[in-house]
């Protein structure tokens, strides 16, 4: 330990987020560690010449936000220049004025790419049957191949032309996982569900590695002025591996990042077999890596998104039918079975395994999985957790605590999902989606997350709603299933890092941890219900370096 501190900062409420959630006054920081935490005369006593004090005049610090899901790459990608930012489009016109004249597509391409589009917000797409149909954006695309990405980012909406690229007719048969929407003349309707993404995307060119580093390294600064310090990348296929790789070489990371590796990525779908060869040639298991850029395990899907009717529910949705897995298979039982297969196999090879699971049927499969898994081949640091675990069952809870399988919810998507969610599976159910109050009652661990771009990373929103301080005709919890303030602040901090077996050195303002933390310009813990949405990051350090100041 140094003589003196780099840096001190005191008169504040230092949030340790420890075992008591102690509230101190000052923390200092010497190299990339945190040296010492108390009160301001005993910090301050760490002082030297060269120590660069900070003065936090009553505002709060804690630890680096973790977001447990969050597409790093995609976020930096999402919207301008790189394509036709859809999130706030209300109407056809209002749609097709954003794509007029869109932006150069991928490596100078003529493709025109759109994202973030739900069907709940534009109405001529919500009363379309049976679905959103490439007629409502031909006049305006003409001859220019278009794919909008969904919000959710399991399925696309594409035009004729790109139809034609990927050469998709009446005839084409559905991929494995996935599905052709077609209309009542058999013609595709432009609409591709979860794999059948694949089909057309495989055709679009990527963007120049420039391009893409760029990206990368503006979403890290984005994620840092919002406190963001952490992150769980869920789809990193080998380029993309590269590229953080070369980020992390050059020293151009200032988030960290935890990868779970896809291999099928743009389509979520995978099958056994070519999960074998990739993990045969990969050689690397969890763990792999340092503290900036590490292996954190592999990402499967089970099964789709309600809103879509693709999550396999064991109750029927309003519309009818169950929805199903989305693993390879001619039916229920030889996809449960393919997917128990896949979990098996990137146990064996001792990587974490996080399942995307919305429908509480997709959850108990997924579970019976990783329970199997780990009977026939114990691993206690295995870790494994259940991503979204939107609509998971009560009788789950008890399983997932005794075999230590967490859940990563997604507190963000209770107001951006609402009207198209309630539609799917009515307001009940929906009311009573992510229940981490129960979960953690249960004895499960539970980390939240943006699933950003899916939603913007707004992490003091989802603290906000889950401990019920954003009530609204969607996103209101009810008074069983809410957060304290102080378990929704760990859901951020020591959840993340508890996944990453990283407790140690992350998620928490102690002695020996990584000097990761975010300054807020009011009391987190005291703020009122309407003023704790209106916080501001003012200072984020990432291992002992300043990486945002307001």
């Amino acid at each position: 330990m140094a003589d003196h501190a780099d840096m001190i900062l005191t008169g504040g409420r230092v949030l340790t987020v420890d075992a008591g959630f102690t509230v101190a006054s000052a923390v200092a920081i010497s190299g990339d560690r945190i040296t010492a935490v108390g009160d301001d005369d005993r910090v301050r006593a760490l002082a030297g010449p060269a120590t660069e004090v900070v003065d936090l005049a009553g505002r709060t610090a804690l630890p680096g936000i973790n977001d447990a899901h969050l597409h790093l790459a995609m976020f930096g990608l999402a919207g301008p220049p790189y394509c036709v930012d859809l999130n706030g489009v209300d109407s056809l016109d209002a749609l097709n004025d954003a794509l007029t004249d869109g932006p150069i597509g991928p490596g100078g391409s003529q493709w025109l790419i759109g994202e973030g589009w739900r069907e709940a917000n534009i109405p001529e797409f919500d009363a379309a049957v049976p679905g959103p149909h490439r007629s409502l954006i031909d006049t305006v695309t003409a001859d220019r191949p278009t794919v909008l990405h969904h919000a959710s980012r399991h399925s696309v909406l594409v035009n004729t032309a790109a139809l034609r690229i990927a050469g998709i007719t009446r005839d084409t048969p559905d991929p494995e996982g996935g599905r052709i929407v077609r209309g009542t003349d058999g013609e595709p309707t432009g609409l591709l569900l979860e794999g059948a993404k694949g089909l057309i995307t495989q055709y679009v060119p990527d963007h120049s590695e420039k391009e893409r580093l760029d990206a990368i390294e503006s979403a890290m600064r984005k994620l840092n002025a919002l406190g963001i310090t952490s992150v769980t990348d869920p789809i990193v296929w080998p380029e993309l591996l590269r590229d953080y790789t070369s980020l992390r070489r050059d020293g151009r990371m200032s988030v960290r990042v935890n990868a779970l590796l896809h291999w099928d990525w743009p389509s979520p779908a995978s099958t056994s077999e070519r999960l074998e060869t990739a993990l045969g040639f990969a050689g690397l298991s969890t763990g792999l890596g340092d503290d900036w850029l590490r292996i954190g395990g592999a990402k499967l899907f089970a099964d789709g998104v309600p809103t879509q009717c693709t999550a396999w529910l064991h109750g029927e949705y309003p519309s009818g039918g169950h929805g199903h897995l989305i693993t390879a298979g001619g039916d229920d039982d030889a996809r449960y079975e393919e997917l128990l297969r896949m979990i098996e196999l990137a146990h064996r090879n001792r990587l974490q395994v996080q399942v995307h699971v919305t429908g509480d049927r997709a959850a108990d499969a997924a579970t019976d999985g990783l329970i199997g898994a780990l009977k026939a081949d114990p691993w206690p640091d295995a870790r494994h957790a259940l991503i979204h675990g939107t609509l998971l069952s009560e009788e789950s809870y008890a399983r997932l605590a005794e075999h230590d399988i967490s859940v990563i919810t997604s507190s963000l998507m209770k107001s951006h999902s609402g009207a198209s969610m309630t539609r799917a599976i009515g307001a009940d159910r929906w009311s009573r989606a992510f229940p981490a109050g129960a979960l953690l009652k249960a004895g499960v661990h539970v980390a939240d997350s943006s699933d950003a771009p899916i939603t913007f990373p707004d992490w003091l929103r989802g603290i906000a709603t889950f401990a019920g301080a954003e009530p609204g005709p969607f996103s209101d919890v009810p008074r069983d299933l809410r957060l304290t303030r102080e378990q929704a602040i760990r859901l951020w901090t020591t959840a993340g890092a508890y996944l990453e077996n990283a407790e140690d050195r992350k998620g928490t303002l102690t002695p020996g941890s990584l000097a990761d933390l975010v300054v807020l310009d009011g009391d987190l813990l005291k703020a009122d219900d309407g003023a704790l949405q209106r916080l501001t990051p003012t200072l984020t350090i990432a291992g002992g370096r300043v990486v945002h100041t307001a």
